[in-house]
């Protein structure tokens, strides 16, 4: 009799551990899925500032270029005007 309760207090209490340490598992695995999904959540808005920081750096670069060609070309002319013979009348 103590056999027989003991090969089915066995597998039932193996079974309830296993049961028990899954369902701890699981919510482990939630928590951590929660968790993982707010740090996607972070890294992907970090990720779109980074972006757009690298967008507008490059529009700020371009802007530099075409500003810096402006000043190069007025400080030609002006240098150009400079360099022109002058005459004794002044423009009215």
């Amino acid at each position: 009799m103590i056999v027989i309760a003991t090969l089915l207090l066995i597998p039932l209490g193996l079974r309830y551990l296993t049961s028990w340490h899954m369902g701890r598992l699981h919510a482990r695995l939630v928590h951590e899925d929660d968790d993982m999904r707010q740090l996607q959540a972070r890294y992907n808005g970090i990720r779109g500032d980074l972006i757009e920081t690298r967008r507008r750096l490059r529009q700020f670069q371009v802007r530099k270029t075409f500003l810096g060609n402006d000043i190069r070309r007025e400080r030609q002319r002006l240098e150009e005007l400079q360099n022109l013979p002058r005459t004794g009348r002044i423009a009215a």
